[in-house]
């Protein structure tokens, strides 16, 4: 059951809301409100999921109404869709600028409750975000925290995570190494650093002064394996004193697992190279390129030849890093500016921007020759038939793909273990 405030100063119209969602009683709860004033006093008294709300009010219209919605901590995530009969650009402007949605009086039934849904599952969508993330930071909570007392003459005590960390085991030591904690923190786009005050402001002052619900993250270059860490900052002044408690909460894997993800969307998980989808990404960006500037760019495509026998004698781990084997040896032998992917099972692709054709059939020759010299680990030999082409004017990427498929099944009709170009 979802909880909806309407909110217009005539009567008739929230009579009209009322009936239209009296069809659908079991999902929604109807709250009115005939002015601004009123609907802010349900919603300080009532948790509210969506707004209905109307622009044209007397004393408190409804962009006045949105802006103290907006504006108090409890009520700002609620969604607001304005309902109004005007329909010029600076309405609809002032309609997006202060909430999130608007509809044109007379609105039609069935688009007022598809937006409703939208917004509702949307919501829905950001509490369970936020239900991850409170997880997540309560894992990280649970951690062993580098916590140390400062004051603005330096460091004061510390914890044993504290030296472990900065590799030190006294204080003396660490201010023999460091003037202060803060003069560590990495200049980072999104992380808090010195760069960022003013007015000779201390740090500490600065963070222990902010709202509450405002977070800062600093980067610290680990010393012992000399990668940066992500910490989240919490600073707290001890009353009566100059004296601040400092918390560093390590929260380096939340962005490595967000680094991982990106590396599984990108890079195919046995051989390690750019994976079909990613390769599609930058086909595309090299087509858009090849369409502006008409630089010539030419595509291969690979095919192992009797790769399933190989499976299907030798098994399917020997087939396995048969394909890294592969893999390795194409992508050594390629340059730095070719693009080589698998594209599936055993069937792989290389773009070679900024080659004609016959520069192109000339590698790739180069490349299949070097797959018949290789040794693979119990197969001993396996060889390859590859198909190559080249843009022409008023190719889609579909015509290329064809076009090297065609290829392909050219050099595998005729023989295998050679190159046919189209």
């Amino acid at each position: 059951m979802y909880d909806i405030l309407c909110v217009d100063d005539t009567q008739a119209n929230l009579l009209v809301l009322e009936s239209l969602f009296e069809v659908h009683g079991d999902r929604y709860n109807i709250f009115t409100a005939s002015s601004g004033h009123e609907a802010l006093g349900i919603l300080l008294n009532q948790s509210i999921d969506l707004i209905l709300l109307d622009v044209m009010m007397p004393q408190l219209d409804g962009f006045e109404t949105a802006q103290l919605i907006k504006e108090n901590k409890k009520t700002k995530n609620i969604p607001i869709i304005f309902l109004t009969a005007k329909r010029d650009n600076e309405t609809i402007q002032n309609a997006f600028n202060y909430g999130v949605d608007y509809l044109s009086k007379p609105y039609d039934e069935f688009e007022l409750f598809t937006r409703v849904d939208v917004h509702l599952k949307l919501v829905e969508s950001q509490k369970q975000l936020n239900e991850q993330i409170i997880f997540n930071q309560s894992v990280l909570d649970s951690q062993h925290s580098i916590i140390f007392i400062q004051d603005n003459n330096g460091l004061v005590t510390t914890n044993k995570s504290f030296f472990n960390f900065f590799n030190v085991e006294s204080i003396a030591e660490f201010n023999e190494k460091h003037n202060c904690v803060s003069d560590l923190f990495m200049e980072y786009e999104n992380y808090f650093s010195l760069h960022v005050l003013n007015n000779n402001i201390q740090w500490c002052d600065e963070l222990s002064s902010s709202y509450d619900d405002i977070e800062y993250n600093i980067l610290i270059m680990d010393t012992k394996i000399f990668e940066p860490k992500a910490f989240r900052i919490n600073v707290s002044g001890i009353d009566n004193t100059d004296k601040f408690i400092v918390s560093l909460t390590d929260i380096t894997q939340l962005t490595t697992r967000s680094k991982q993800f990106e590396t599984k969307a990108t890079y195919d998980a046995l051989t390690n190279i750019f994976n079909r989808s990613k390769f599609n990404e930058l086909i595309s960006e090299h087509y858009n390129l090849y369409k502006r500037y008409k630089k010539p760019l030419s595509f291969a495509i690979f095919d192992i030849d009797f790769f399933k026998k190989v499976n299907d004698t030798y098994g399917h781990v020997i087939g396995d890093e048969t394909l890294i084997t592969f893999t390795k040896t194409i992508d050594e032998a390629t340059r730095d500016t070719d693009i080589f992917a698998r594209w599936g099972g055993e069937e792989f692709v290389l773009l070679m921007p900024e080659t004609k054709i016959d520069e192109a059939k000339i590698a790739v020759e180069h490349l299949r020759v070097l797959i018949d010299k290789t040794h693979f680990k119990e197969v001993n030999k396996i060889t390859c038939s590859i198909g190559v082409t080249q843009f022409k004017n008023n190719d889609t990427i579909d015509d290329i793909l064809i076009r090297s498929d065609e290829a392909l099944y050219e050099a595998k009709s005729s023989g295998r273990n050679k190159v046919c170009v189209k």
